[in-house]
């Protein structure tokens, strides 16, 4: 019998990588959003609109069919996993997390390293806390209150790609082609990336497998953004600007970290090495640049 999959943000980015590989697999998806973002799925999916933030929205609209997975790309607090659940009740359940889980940032961060166990719930809505706060009461509220569903949280660090919408990666390489001076805090830092086609297989992955708890989703290896620079500055001729007073990197304040994935390997999912695309996608926002710049 055809599995049936829920993707609640699945119009770009990875979410649109993630609606691929289970359309692959042969898997019946419906995709829930706000509907303000148009898919390229045609006539593969099927589509609903909703309100995340309304628990009247998600019961009126949600509860139309059952689903046997649940892809939660959009659940930034532990509220938002009350709102759901208590209207949806899928067999398995995979959960979008960050590396912002983690309290403190270092080389080789493993699962342990934050254990939503040992955390209180929090019920609040997401506008009332940080990012990375409201991400760890989203593992907390599923660990010690949703114990009978079968949940995972993946934990991505910075998700790239070039259909990446926030621009953080391309900010680096834009400013230097177009010359325009920047502020940077950490050049050389070593910093875990994941490219975004390989996060939406790795969750569609996670939706078969039985593993359950958090589990790290990172490429091997890492890179300074001084790598990326000098990479850059190799392509074109132009070396970067910094000031002062420049625009601030959005990276600015991440230290020097990597994120082991050994979990990920054992339960048979093998990441790429970071050296192995991090330059095509270089070579991709050069482009781009130079011909916003013309």
């Amino acid at each position: 019998m055809t599995k049936k999959a829920l993707v609640l943000g699945g119009t770009r980015f990875f979410g649109k990588h993630l609606v691929y590989a289970l359309l692959e697999q042969g898997i019946d998806v419906t995709i829930a959003t706000r509907g303000k973002t148009a898919d390229p799925f045609g006539n593969q999916v099927k589509r609903l609109v909703f309100d995340r933030r309304s628990e009247a929205s998600i019961k009126d609209v949600l509860t139309k069919e059952t689903y046997d997975i649940v892809f939660d790309n959009i659940a930034y607090s532990a509220q938002d996993i009350v709102h759901l659940l208590r209207h949806v009740t899928p067999t398995r359940y995979v959960v979008t997390t960050s590396m912002s889980v983690y309290p403190t940032l270092h080389p080789n961060l493993v699962e342990s390293d934050f254990q939503p166990q040992d955390y209180d719930v929090r019920l609040a809505e997401s506008d009332q806390l940080p990012y990375g706060e409201g991400k760890q009461t989203v593992e907390t509220i599923l660990t010690k209150e949703y114990p009978e569903v079968s949940s995972v949280f993946v934990r991505f660090p910075y998700v790239i790609g070039p259909e990446d919408y926030t621009q953080r990666f391309a900010f680096y390489l834009k400013n230097l082609v177009q010359q325009e001076p920047m502020a940077i805090d950490n050049l050389s830092q070593q910093m875990a990336f994941v490219d975004a086609e390989e996060a939406g297989r790795f969750l569609a992955f996670l939706g078969t497998s039985d593993y359950v708890g958090p589990i790290n989703g990172a490429s091997k290896g890492t890179c300074a953004l001084e790598e990326v620079l000098a990479y850059g500055t190799a392509k074109t001729g132009k070396t970067p600007v910094f000031a002062a007073d420049g625009a601030k990197g959005p990276y600015n304040g991440t230290p020097t970290y990597s994120i082991d994935t050994t979990q990920a390997d054992t339960i048979g999912f093998v990441f790429s090495n970071l050296e192995d695309w991090l330059y095509q996608l270089c070579d991709w926002e050069i482009n781009r640049a130079i011909e916003e710049h013309l």
